[in-house]
C-alpha cells in the first residue's frame, strides 16, 4: 500500500478514537485473534501486539528483555528495534519509524505498517470495516519455517560440543551434541562450510547429528577458525550457542608443482639433485614426516633433506646412463594425499649443458644481485631455479651457446644451501636439466613489507561475492583470511571466519583472491568482517597483517 493512502486511513481511524479498540486486522483475509491488548491507534498510526501479526506473516519474532530489544526474522530479512527508539535496524539499514515500538498492557506493541512492508507484505486500510488488510505475496499465512506447536514456554540450552581434533578432511565425520530444553527443535550450522544440520533428539533434552565433510571439488576449501553455532528452536522461541573450539577444515589437495630432473627430461651430470616443490595452497601444510622418496624403487627417504615444501635428493653413487624412475609421496597435516611419479635419463657423454654455475657469494643479503650463467648447445632456451623459492626464471642467450640470467634478493627470502639448477630445452626439443655446484644462503633475510588493500574500498557496496586485491613485495604470498562478527536475533553476537586462501604476487607486486562468498548463514544484516593480509615468508611464517574492515 502506498505511504500516502495509508496514513489518509489512518487518520480516519484518528477521526472515530471512539473505534479504536475496535480495529481489526486480517491477513489474507483470515482475521488475526489478539489475546490481551489489542490494536491501538498512536498519532494516527496503528500498533498491534508484536507477536499476533508477525507470526501470521511467518517471520520469527524475538525479545530480549535485558535490552528491550525487538527482532524479526522472515526470509532474508532481519528487522531490529528496542522500545522507546524512532530507529529500527532493517538489514543493516537504520530506518526512521512514524512511532517508536512501546509497551501497552504488559504486550509489545510495534508500528504495523512498517512491520508489514519491511517484510514485503502489502497493507492497505478497509475504512467499512475499520480493519488493516495485509497480503503476503504468496497469500499464505503461515510461512513453513514457523513451527507447531506455536507455544512460548521458556527454552534453554545447556551445553554444545563437538568432537573435531586437529585438521578436517573430505570425509571426516563432526558429531554434535546439544542438550536442553526438551520438545524442540535443534540445527547446526558452520558459516563457510555447511549452511544446516539437522540434530535428532535421541532422549529427552538431548540433541545430536553428525556431519560428513563432502569430497573436496576443483578448489577444495581451507578454513582455520571455522564457527559451530547450534540453534534450538520451540514453537516461536529460540536460543542459539556458538560452539567454544574452531574447527579446522582442509580439504585441499596438495600439489607436486615442479621437479628435477623434470619428467622425461635428461640430465648431463651422473650425479644429479632429484628435487620436488609441494605447495599445500594455503592448506594446513605438509607433514614433512610424511614424505616419502624412491629412486628406480629403492626407498632413498632417510637420505633426503626434506621441508614443508621441498625435498631433495642427492645419489652417493653416479647413476649409470640411461632411463630412471622417482616417485615422491606427501601427505598435508590434515591427512590429504599427493603422490607423483616420473622418470628421466642420464645422458651418455651429453655436452648439451657443459658447464652451470652462479655468482653467489657465501652470504647474499636483500639487494644483492646474483647472476647465473650455463654454457651448453646454441639456440635453445633456458631457465635457473633457486630451491623452491624461485622458479623457473628466464634466461638469455648472450652469444651462441652461453646463456645468462640474473636475481635480486629480496626481503624475506630465506636461502640455507638451497639448490641451484638449471634447465635447457634444446633447438630440437630436447630437455636437459643440471644443477650448480654449490647452493645458496642467506642468513638476514630481512623483513617483508605488510601488503596493501587496493579494493574493495571500506564503502563500497558489498555483494554477496567479493574479490579483493592489494600489492605486496613482488614475488611473494600472500595469506588473505576473511573473519566476521554478526548480531542475531537482536542480541547474539557471534563470531568465525568464513574463508582463507593463499595468493601469489606477480612480479609489479599486485595479488587477487578468488572470488569469496561472504555469507555467514546467519541471514543478512548487522554484520562487520575484518580481512587481514598477511605477507608468508619462505620458512611460512606470516609478517604483520595488513587490515579491512567492510560491514552488510
Amino acid at each position: 500500500m502506498k505511504r500516502g493512502l495509508l496514513s489518509l486511513a489512518l487518520a480516519a481511524v484518528t477521526a472515530v478514537g471512539a473505534f479504536a479498540q475496535s480495529i481489526g486486522v486480517l491477513v489474507n483475509g483470515e482475521r488475526v485473534s489478539f489475546e490481551g491488548a489489542r490494536p491501538q491507534q498512536v498519532n494516527g498510526r496503528v500498533l498491534v501486539p508484536l507477536r499476533g501479526v508477525m507470526e501470521k506473516l511467518g517471520a520469527y519474532v524475538g525479545y530480549e528483555p535485558a535490552s528491550k530489544t525487538v527482532t524479526a526474522t522472515k526470509g532474508d530479512v532481519d528487522i531490529t528495534l528496542r522500545l522507546g527508539d524512532r530507529f529500527a535496524i532493517v538489514n543493516g539499514r537504520q530506518v526512521l519509524l512514524d512511532v517508536p515500538a512501546q509497551t501497552y498492557r504488559g504486550s509489545t506493541m510495534v508500528p504495523l505498517r512498517f512491520m508489514s512492508e519491511a517484510i514485503g507484505a502489502d497493507v492497505r486500510w478497509d475504512a467499512a470495516t475499520y480493519s488493516v488488510m495485509i497480503d503476503t505475496p504468496t497469500g499464505q499465512a503461515n510461512d513453513p519455517i514457523v513451527t507447531t506447536p506455536p507455544v512460548n514456554r521458556n527454552i534453554a540450552i545447556d551445553g554444545f560440543t563437538v568432537d573435531a581434533d586437529g585438521y578436517l578432511r573430505s570425509g571426516s565425520r563432526l558429531n554434535f551434541t546439544l542438550t536442553g530444553t526438551p520438545g524442540g527443535v535443534a540445527t547446526v550450522q558452520i558459516p563457510g562450510v555447511a549452511t544446516e544440520i539437522a540434530l535428532v533428539e535421541t532422549q529427552p533434552g538431548v540433541y545430536t547429528g553428525t556431519y560428513i565433510l563432502p569430497l573436496s571439488g576443483a578448489q577444495g576449501m581451507s578454513v582455520s577458525k571455522a564457527s559451530a553455532i547450534a540453534k534450538l528452536r520451540i514453537g516461536n522461541r529460540e536460543q542459539l550457542i556458538q560452539a567454544g573450539t574452531p574447527i579446522q577444515v582442509d580439504t585441499q589437495v596438495p600439489l607436486i608443482v615442479s621437479t628435477t630432473p623434470e619428467t622425461n627430461g635428461r640430465v648431463s651430470r651422473s650425479q644429479p639433485n632429484i628435487t620436488a616443490v609441494f605447495d599445500d595452497q594455503g592448506g594446513s601444510g605438509i607433514d614433512p614426516r610424511s614424505v616419502q622418496v624412491l629412486v628406480d624403487n629403492e626407498d632413498v627417504t632417510r637420505q633426503s633433506t626434506v621441508t614443508s615444501n621441498l625435498v631433495v635428493y642427492r645419489p652417493e653413487n653416479v647413476m649409470s646412463a640411461g632411463s630412471h624412475s622417482v616417485t615422491v609421496t606427501a601427505r598435508d597435516r590434515a591427512g590429504n594425499q599427493v603422490n607423483k611419479s616420473w622418470t628421466f635419463r642420464v645422458a651418455d657423454n651429453s655436452d648439451a649443458i657443459r658447464s652451470f654455475r652462479h655468482s653467489a657469494a657465501n652470504d647474499v643479503r636483500p639487494g644483492d644481485e646474483v647472476t647465473f650463467t650455463l654454457v651448453g648447445e646454441p639456440g635453445g632456451r633456458a631457465t635457473f631455479s633457486i630451491g623452491d623459492k624461485v622458479r623457473n626464471r628466464p634466461m638469455r642467450e648472450v652469444s651462441a651457446g652461453q646463456y645468462e640470467g640474473s636475481y635480486t634478493v629480496r626481503r624475506g627470502d630465506r636461502f640455507s644451501g638451497d639448490v641451484v639448477s638449471a634447465r635447457l630445452v634444446t633447438a630440437n626439443g630436447e630437455t636437459y636439466t643440471t644443477d650448480a655446484q654449490r647452493g645458496i644462503d642467506m642468513r638476514d633475510s630481512g623483513k617483508l613489507t605488510v601488503p596493501k588493500f587496493t579494493s574493495p574500498d571500506p564503502s563500497d557496496n558489498i555483494g554477496r561475492e567479493v574479490t579483493f586485491r592489494g600489492t605486496a613485495e613482488p614475488g611473494s604470498r600472500v595469506k588473505v583470511r576473511i573473519d566476521y562478527a554478526q548480531t542475531v536475533l537482536g542480541a547474539f553476537k557471534m563470531t568465525g571466519t568464513v574463508a582463507e586462501q593463499t595468493v601469489d604476487v606477480d612480479d609489479q607486486g599486485r595479488w587477487e583472491t578468488r572470488a569469496i562468498n561472504l555469507d555467514t548463514g546467519l541471514g543478512r544484516g548487522n554484520v562487520t568482517y575484518t580481512v587481514t593480509a598477511a605477507a608468508i615468508a619462505a620458512d611460512d611464517t606470516l609478517g604483520e597483517a595488513a587490515k579491512l574492515t567492510i560491514k552488510k
